[in-house]
């Protein structure tokens, strides 16, 4: 594990590099034993656990305790949920790991600080998991879901009841998380799990017995700096925590205390996909004969079923394309203009793409380039000359 020594960088606190450090000495803190077997799952909890885990990349000790709660989470032996607080690069998750007032990195904090392991002991975590879930809770009853909008928004609704017999006051907070972080990493190079995003709800909640909190807002990833976010690779967490202050300490058993306020109700989702549906075949209207060098404008328009934006790409027979259009609202128009150089037939080709993709049939006009024959000289001579040759019009029906 790494000590934790303040530095004031621009009026806040960060942790210094890599060295293991203590506050007070210069005493080098060793990483625990580490116990590998399982030392049994959990009966009954009364709850689902939540882990809050203090993390950073330039920590040497943080692979152990980012390998274990991997581990420990994938077996599926325990009821818990688990955040990773990687709060070098996160203003959040630093905010967040610094209410447990911290002395050492990793630091992981149980039920809002009910039990803390300094550094990585797969014994102590399963003791303090079994501890944890084994509290007597007030009878909360959670909800949330999470459904993609895309374009980098979530819509989350949650819903916490209270069936207990007495008034609950205390803070509801919701985790976005990344399931395998695609931005950071630990010291030995390995994705952190489960990484803190943003936090979209931290408020303080007072509910009556018998009766329901419900919210539900849009959250937007763009908005909160991570505009790439993988929609299957995110998960949001809702927790509920007391507002009665227990005193718990940073630096067992009696150093950094804080006050602890237990999380009493945890639950999580993953992001909710509706099928995205391609769009329909576009149609194309517009010439289809004309001459060489004459630029020509056609006519697109399709219809997404989804009501998502789509781009074009036309072939247009004669080794060019129009690459793929801007985006456009589904049912508007859009005009392309081309010009063939050469006489012959083209056959135009057109499809759609949705903004997640999905694409239609193919769509095709032909339209002919034909040479200046004779009679379409005479014509332009006509044009020029209106008024001459009047049999010769007449002849020719022109």
């Amino acid at each position: 594990m790494k000590k934790i020594i303040p530095i004031l960088v621009v009026g806040v606190l960060v942790l210094s590099g890599l060295g293991a450090v203590a506050l007070d000495s210069e005493k080098e803190v060793n990483t625990k034993s580490i116990v590998t077997e399982n030392l049994g799952g959990p009966k009954d909890y009364t709850h689902t656990v939540l882990v809050e885990a203090g993390m950073r990349s330039g920590c040497p000790a943080c692979p152990a305790t980012n390998a274990a709660w991997k581990s420990i989470y994938a077996s599926g032996n325990y009821d818990f949920e688990y955040v990773g607080l990687i709060y070098e690069y996160n203003a959040k998750a630093q905010q967040r790991f610094y209410s447990f007032n911290p002395k050492y990195v990793p630091t992981s904090y149980f039920d809002g600080g009910q039990y803390v392991c300094v550094g990585t002991n797969y014994a102590t975590f399963y003791n303090y998991l079994n501890s944890a879930g084994s509290r007597t809770v007030p009878d909360l009853e959670a909800t949330i879901s999470a459904s993609w909008l895309g374009d980098a928004k979530i819509e989350i609704s949650l819903s916490v009841k209270n069936n207990d017999d007495n008034d609950y006051p205390g803070t509801l907070r919701v985790y976005v998380v990344e399931l395998v972080s695609p931005r950071w990493n630990d010291y030995n190079g390995q994705p952190y799990g489960h990484a803190l995003l943003d936090f979209p709800w931290q408020q303080t909640i007072n509910i009556n017995p018998g009766d329901t909190f419900e919210d539900s807002k849009v959250w937007n990833a763009a908005t909160a700096g991570y505009p790439d976010i993988d929609p299957e690779n995110i998960q949001v967490i809702l927790a509920v925590f007391d507002d009665t202050p227990h005193t718990s300490y940073s630096d067992p058993p009696s150093g950094n205390p804080f006050n602890a306020y237990y999380c009493d109700e945890c639950i999580a989702t993953i992001i909710e996909q509706s099928p995205n549906n391609p769009p329909e075949t576009p149609t194309i209207e517009g010439p289809t004969s004309g001459k060489p060098g004459t630029a020509y404008t056609y006519t697109f328009s399709t219809i997404d079923p989804d009501g998502d934006d789509v781009s074009y790409y036309v072939d247009w027979g004669d080794g060019t394309n129009s690459g793929w259009t801007t985006p456009s609202a589904s049912g508007d128009d859009i005009t392309i203009s081309h010009t063939w150089t050469k006489k012959g037939t083209y056959i135009v080709k057109a499809k759609a793409k949705d903004t997640y993709g999905a694409e239609s049939d193919w769509k095709t006009l032909s339209v002919t380039m034909p040479r200046l024959n004779s009679h379409m000289l005479l014509q332009k001579l006509l044009e020029k000359f209106p008024h001459a040759f009047p049999i010769l019009k007449q002849l020719l029906g022109l």
